[in-house]
């Protein structure tokens, strides 16, 4: 009979085959190399695995923990968990980081970091462009006590790399915690390189369990496929978004099988996917605009293939979710508010990418106006979306890991230039959750309400916040094709006296009688909020 095997050993030594002690040496131990093996450690370890499939009860708090730290865990638990994400994430905020954070102070201090932050958000105190350059400033004591949990977390973490002992999931859960804490205090570039960091542990760890073909290598049906892999499928699409990757660029993983939807998560996971997808090609057919007309007829067909195969994908997931829902729930009337509001923000977000597939390959704005329709039935579904977050008190979370009712509203409220319909998109837009993921509310419909004024009429830009909010009262008309804007961007400065100055670029397009498109970039003082 040969040696006991290692609970804690490599995969290779554990195996059936060999049935020996593995000594444990990292990163490759000295059975393996002596032999000439191939070293794999699982990285899920038993106790972790043990932890996230345990059914949720109430954490205990550590016995080291302070009173500030017991109070920002509880606001955590009784505000900030439940908030995060709605309903469909609470299987990661009010599950696995709550049964983890018994075993794990890294993943404890991260918790109460967020919790602090959360009942203070940072991001809504200061003045919202100034996050164009720099995350928000520590003033209150609460912001400084976060960042003190939130440096003793990354420290824990460091260290556990530093000795090669950091646990695969232990990363990838403190990766996610770690960009929610950073996108409260306004910093963008800092998550971004988070995700980039926990995508690329990710898809490494991923590879490795492929080539194992291991079933007992727990990754592809454990809490990483469940629960991780999907939240990083979201992450990378706000990246995405925020970014100009090309369609070869897309997020690791981020295609996922269409053969059937087993719940209303998966359903927001494929079609989040296909958004994605559809971003990628937006940035390759503005490329394409800029093209000279000569080189432009040979990549038709291309763009064509890719926009056809969106537009097959996107029909598959109506009829998947509609499918779904039929089955969820066969008397409507049953549905709970939340069912409600989350089926509702899938068809809004459904319908915008119609839109912008259906739009996509055409060189003229004026395309919107033949999806007045939709963009009306965007605008139906959103007051039940915008509702279904609400809190028992009526107030919006100040912050939400999700994009929610963001993305089809902020299509509508710029592509749509039908002015009651635009008016409604941009109010809804300030009743949401003002923080969003990567997005805020409010300062997206501050610029797209200069935006349309622009449009409106381009001689008079609003010069104060009042004169923006008339423009929200006022009926307002179609703008003309040429006083359509293309693209937009906002930056921010401080002028020699040590104001700062917000400024609006803009970009205008042309066309002359030989077809080529010429881009007229134009420039606005954008009034604070």
């Amino acid at each position: 009979m040969g040696g006991t095997k290692s609970k804690t050993g490599c995969q290779t030594c554990k195996s059936v085959i060999r049935r020996i002690r593995c000594g444990e040496e990292k990163p490759t131990c000295l059975r393996c190399s002596s032999t000439g093996r191939q070293c794999h450690y699982n990285p899920v370890s038993i106790y972790t695995r043990s932890i996230i499939e345990s059914p949720l009860i109430q954490t205990a708090f550590p016995s080291s923990a302070g009173v500030r730290e017991r109070r920002a865990f509880e606001f955590y638990f009784h505000e900030a968990g439940p908030s995060l994400s709605g309903e469909l994430d609470l299987d990661f905020w009010r599950g696995s980081v709550l049964q983890i954070c018994r075993l794990e102070p890294l993943i404890w201090d991260a918790i109460i970091s967020l919790g602090a932050l959360y009942e203070r958000p940072p991001i809504h105190e200061t003045t919202p462009f100034s996050l164009i350059n720099h995350p928000a400033a520590v003033e209150s004591p609460l912001h400084h006590e976060a960042l003190e949990w939130y440096s003793r977390s990354l420290a824990g973490l460091q260290k556990r790399i530093n000795y090669g002992e950091a646990d695969l999931t232990v990363s990838l859960i403190s990766c996610v915690l770690f960009i929610a804490i950073e996108l409260l205090q306004g910093n963008r570039k800092a998550a971004t390189t988070l995700y980039h960091q926990g995508s690329h542990l990710l898809g490494n760890a991923l590879t490795v369990a492929g080539n194992m073909m291991d079933s007992r290598f727990y990754i592809n049906s454990g809490p990483l496929a469940s629960i991780l892999k999907p939240i990083f499928r979201r992450l990378g699409t706000w990246v995405l978004i925020n970014s100009d990757l090309s369609a070869g660029s897309c997020p690791v993983d981020l295609i996922s099988m269409e053969g059937r939807l087993e719940s209303i998560d998966e359903a927001r996971n494929m079609l989040y996917d296909i958004f994605a997808e559809m971003k990628a090609l937006n940035v390759d057919v503005e490329a394409f605009w800029r093209k000279t007309p000569e080189t432009r007829p040979q990549e038709i067909p291309a763009l064509e293939t890719r926009t056809e195969h969106l537009r097959n994908r996107l029909h598959r997931w109506l009829h998947l979710f509609q499918l779904l829902q039929s089955i969820r729930n066969p008397h409507s009337h049953q549905a709970t508010t939340t069912d409600s509001g989350t089926a509702s923000l899938l068809l809004m977000t459904y319908k915008a990418i119609s839109i912008e597939i259906e739009t996509m390959l055409s060189p003229d704005q004026l395309a919107y106006d033949n999806h007045q329709d939709e963009f009306a039935q965007i605008l139906q579904l959103a007051p039940a979306t915008v509702a279904s977050t609400r809190n028992p008190n009526g107030k919006q979370p100040p912050f939400m890991f999700e994009m929610g009712v963001f993305l089809p509203l902020f299509i509508t409220a710029l592509k749509c230039r039908f002015p009651e319909l635009r008016r409604q998109a941009l109010r809804l837009l300030w009743e949401a959750p003002p923080a969003q993921g990567m997005f805020m509310c409010r300062p997206t419909a501050h610029v797209v309400t200069i935006l349309m004024a622009l449009e409106e009429n381009p001689t008079i830009v609003p010069g104060d916040l009042s004169q923006v909010k008339e423009m929200l009262a006022s009926p307002g008309h179609m703008p003309t094709a040429a006083d359509r804007i293309w693209e937009f961007r906002v930056s921010s400065n401080m002028d020699d006296a040590g104001k700062t100055q917000n400024w609006l670029h803009y970009t205008l397009q042309e066309t002359d009688a030989a077809g080529y498109t010429w881009a007229v970039e134009k420039l606005a003082h954008l009034p604070g909020m």
